[in-house]
């Protein structure tokens, strides 16, 4: 089970207690634990063995917490799978939000000049002219997600505890109809109730006032449905303090991967470290061990 607080450590940290992650010291606010991928994409052997691992912290943290995961992916990082993304776009009912680094403005728009450079085959780089749009996948299936967009660089899950205003109508209605005409897609009709019902969340509008502050101006802000803090572990040591108690004042948990970082890191407000041991020994029981090479 998790502690209920998280103490301040007096002692040093067992060494590779929490093997294959890395556990950064001297932090007040979270714990911040960090794991090396080869790559992204990552070898087939890391990507196995992390996608095993994602969905047992998601379950640990359903089971013992009550937290629910919701999965985030990096618009652009979309562009290996898109067809994919478009094919299951029905299903995952993807809604656009912003990612933002602490205080940074949205890039300018590419000037007349840039644009007819780019017509006439000059390099234009594109992207550094576009936010850093993301997608918030309101398919609730998050081991499903994670294998379909998992080690492109783009992925994270952010966790939260279950909010009344989300919890979809009672649908015994549509279980009947479905017997009686069952050739209609009713299965559908559901998952549109539970999007519809998801995006009443009000983690969205808080999202906005939280890591907004300073676009609130834009035109792009009145648009947008949720702001998410965009961080490198090294955010985690350069950001003021009150910055970074601002990270979870929203979610409890968050994993994302870093390019940047070489790896993917986890940051929790919760006293994570024997739970998360407890996760990766019963892994490792089932002869299930992390590929660092």
């Amino acid at each position: 089970m998790f502690p209920t607080t998280r103490e301040n450590r007096l002692e040093p940290i067992p060494e590779r207690s929490v093997h294959p992650f890395l556990r950064a010291p001297d932090l007040k606010e979270c714990e911040l634990y960090w794991i090396s991928v080869s790559g992204f994409p990552p070898p087939a052997a890391q990507r196995t063995w992390l996608l095993d691992f994602f969905p047992r912290l998601s379950k640990m943290l359903a089971d013992e917490q009550g937290l629910r995961g919701e999965f985030f992916f990096q618009q652009k990082n979309i562009v290996p799978v898109e067809q994919r993304f478009r094919k299951l776009a029905p299903e995952l009912l993807p809604k656009l939000g912003l990612s933002r680094r602490p205080g940074a403005p949205l890039p300018p728009p590419p000037t007349k000049d840039q644009l007819e450079a780019g017509v006439r085959g000059e390099p234009f780089d594109i992207m550094s002219h576009m936010p850093d749009y993301c997608y918030w996948m309101r398919n609730p299936d998050a081991p499903k997600l994670i294998a379909d967009f998992f080690g492109l660089g783009g992925a994270s899950m952010f966790y939260l505890k279950p909010d009344p205003a989300t919890t979809p109508p009672d649908v015994s209605v549509i279980d009947e109809l479905q017997k009686a005409f069952p050739q209609m897609q009713w299965d559908k009709l559901k998952m549109m109730l539970n999007a519809g019902c998801a995006s009443r969340d009000p983690f969205l509008a808080k999202s906005k006032k939280l890591f907004g502050e300073g676009l609130e101006a834009d035109p792009v802000y009145d648009g947008l449905s949720y702001i998410l803090p965009l961080l490198g572990t090294g955010d985690f040591f350069s950001q003021p303090e009150a910055e970074r108690k601002k990270w979870f004042e929203l979610f409890d948990l968050f994993w994302r991967e870093s390019p940047p970082d070489k790896g993917i890191y986890i940051a929790s407000k919760l006293p994570l470290e024997d739970p998360l041991h407890r996760v990766l020994q019963s892994m490792k029981e089932e002869g299930n061990v992390y590929p660092e090479r």
